[in-house]
């Protein structure tokens, strides 16, 4: 492997878990403590779990990419056509779920509502993700 893909592969996958273990960290402690701390440090902690998503989101949509031509699902149908192909396919699906979900519930805690669903939903899209990236390494379809 040469010396590019290892640090697109070494990015991908530090970006991966960074993105999955803020969310889930997020979900587990935001909803109990957004309106127990100031505005100041409930909208602090909010901005860094958004900049982590976006961060993330963009690293990974770029090495993703790569890693899409690498693979060969840039030639011929293997990209809709077979189970592996399928499972990039849906990784895309829930990469911009997740993205989303963060998103809106960063919206509503700045605003001081409540995001506990929106939260939890994202928090069970990143283990999503993470058992579908799991398939796609195992070669499980």
């Amino acid at each position: 492997m040469a010396a590019i893909e290892t640090v697109v592969y070494a990015l991908h996958l530090l970006f991966a878990g960074l993105w999955t273990g803020s969310v889930m960290y997020g979900a587990a402690t935001l909803p109990g403590v957004a309106n127990s701390v100031s505005v100041s440090v409930r909208d602090s902690l909010v901005s860094t779990l958004r900049n982590i998503s976006r961060a993330s989101a963009a690293v990974l949509l770029l090495t993703g990419g790569y890693m899409l031509t690498l693979a060969g699902y840039t030639e011929g149908n293997s990209l809709t056509g077979t189970g592996q192909g399928h499972l990039v396919l849906t990784m895309v699906v829930l990469w911009f779920a997740l993205a989303g979900l963060v998103e809106v519930a960063g919206g509503k805690l700045e605003d001081g509502e409540d995001a506990a669903g929106l939260l939890y939903g994202a928090a069970i899209v990143a283990v999503l993700l993470l058992l579908d990236a799991s398939a796609l390494l195992t070669n499980a379809v």
